[in-house]
């Protein structure tokens, strides 16, 4: 029996599960090959719904479904300490779990995403609430409606981040919120960014930058901080901003059972071969979604785009066919220009297609693709 073991639920571990489950289902149906996903949740978060659930855009129960909901039945899960893996033994292809329970493996793959390192800078916690943080997502919402003015600044504390162009939507729909409560007028919108500009990529951020400059968004980019105390934000260079609500995306990192393995470097973040996201070394084992060092963005889009690549090779290894597919990099992330408005960004390794102005036909499609997602990109429909 050939088995095929999954760390990370999630956007990319479910979507590569349940297409390696329809490739393989009359392997499966015979015994012949298993897929198990490990995860130490029971559930399964739509992160790019967070930021619209936060500002009360979006319903909380929008966010969550039961993992075992989605995946497919001839799929093994186990979650808890069965699912929480703590070791990855590759010499002797096998993960542990908290349990001690050992699962082989024949084929790993591995996507358990990005982490909030929120102890990396002092006083970050304690000041800051974020949409990236699924605890402070109905908190932000309850801030937001007793705000009655004041200086708001949006702190991207270091690259790279989950869902990149977050920080720019989060900044263009607090200026609508609060022109919409009426006091706009009363509040300063200051948007921080450790790199120049306020976007990596070239066609977005000078879009974006006029948007800002036209709504009276201060702009203070390569401004990377140092520490946080009595309100106030201070960088490594000792510039201060005070602030009366901070809305902050900590550092992120790699998961911590990758530390120490050496596939993996000092931010727990894999070294994958861009095209086939094999893990370097090791021709049996994957990385996708956030946990790979790969120089493109870290969206939900990127997991779903490389589960095709990582499911067809498998199965035709598996299959004994001949073919070999690979991932271009391929990039989709729809881009808010606020509340009623919205653009995308669509890029791969080789070319960045035009980024155009945002328009309420594009937001209302984002919406309907965020309940769609669950019918039909988690479950591998489409």
């Amino acid at each position: 029996m050939k088995k095929i073991v999954i760390l990370g639920g999630g956007i990319g571990g479910t979507i590569v599960a349940n297409k390696l489950a329809k490739k393989l289902s009359s392997e499966i149906n015979k015994g012949n090959v298993e897929i198990t996903v490990l995860d130490k949740k029971d559930y399964h978060v739509y992160q790019p719904s967070q930021l619209l659930v936060s500002l009360g855009i979006e319903d909380y129960d929008q966010l969550i479904r039961p993992e075992r909901s989605l995946l497919e039945p001839s799929i093994k899960f186990y979650s808890g300490n069965k699912g929480d893996i703590r070791k990855i033994d590759l010499a002797n292809h096998k993960v542990i779990s908290a349990d001690g329970t050992e699962y082989n493996y024949d084929y790993l793959i591995i996507s358990t995403g990005s982490h909030l390192a929120w102890n990396e800078i002092k006083g970050y916690r304690e000041h800051a609430l974020s949409v990236w943080d699924l605890d402070d997502v109905l908190k932000i919402k309850q801030t937001l409606d007793s705000f009655k003015g004041g200086t708001i600044v949006v702190n991207v504390a270091r690259l790279p981040i989950k869902c990149p162009v977050a920080p720019v939507e989060l900044t263009l729909m607090l200026h609508d919120l609060l022109r919409k409560k009426g006091i706009r007028d009363k509040s300063r919108i200051i948007y921080t960014y450790p790199a120049p500009g306020v976007f990596g990529i070239k066609q977005a951020n000078d879009l974006f930058t006029e948007m800002f400059k036209e709504r009276g968004i201060e702009i203070v980019s390569e401004y990377v901080v140092d520490y946080v105390e009595n309100n106030t934000l201070v960088s490594q260079s000792g510039e201060k901003i005070k602030f009366d609500l901070l809305f902050g995306v900590p550092p992120h990192k790699g998961a911590d059972v990758l530390s120490g393995l050496e596939i993996a470097d000092r931010r727990n973040w894999i070294d994958v071969d861009k095209y086939t996201l094999n893990v370097k070394g090791y021709d049996n084992v994957y990385a996708i979604g956030d946990t790979t060092n790969l120089p493109i963005s870290k969206a939900g889009s990127v997991a779903d785009f490389e589960s095709g690549p990582v499911a067809e090779n498998i199965a035709h290894d598996i299959l004994g066919t001949s073919g070999k597919v690979l991932y271009d990099g391929s990039v989709f992330c729809f881009c808010v220009g606020g509340i009623g408005t919205s653009s995308y960004i669509r890029y791969n390794y080789d070319f960045v297609l035009p980024v155009i102005t945002p328009t309420t036909t594009i937001w209302w499609m984002k919406l309907m693709y965020n309940r769609m997602y669950w019918s039909l990109t988690a479950k591998a429909v489409i």
